[in-house]
C-alpha cells in the first residue's frame, strides 16, 4: 500500500506513466482519456513476490513466537526449580 502511494505521489500531475514496484508485482499507471481527463490504474501485476513475502513473514513470526514461548517456559521451569 505504501509503495503504491509513493508511486502515485512521485508522478507529476500531467505525466503519462507506467511504474512498477516490488519486483514488478505492483503497478501504477496513468493514461489520458478521450475527454482530456487523466485516468489512474493501480493494482497487482504479478502476485508471486507478494505471496513469497507473505510466506516469509508468516514463517518468521511463527518461529519468533515459538522461541518466545520456549524461553518463557524455560524461565518458569528455572523459577520453580529455585523454590520461588
Amino acid at each position: 500500500m505504501v509503495t503504491l502511494l509513493s508511486l502515485m505521489f512521485s508522478t507529476g500531475p500531467d505525466q503519462i506513466v507506467e511504474r512498477k514496484a516490488f519486483f514488478g508485482s505492483m503497478v501504477f499507471e496513468t493514461a489520458k482519456k478521450d475527454n482530456g481527463a487523466l485516468g489512474i490504474t493501480t493494482g497487482v501485476d504479478n502476485p508471486v513476490p507478494l505471496i513469497v513475502l507473505f510466506l516469509v513473514l508468516t514463517a518468521f513470526l511463527t518461529v519468533t513466537q515459538a522461541i518466545y514461548r520456549g524461553l518463557k517456559q524455560r524461565r518458569e521451569q528455572l523459577l520453580s526449580a529455585s523454590g520461588r
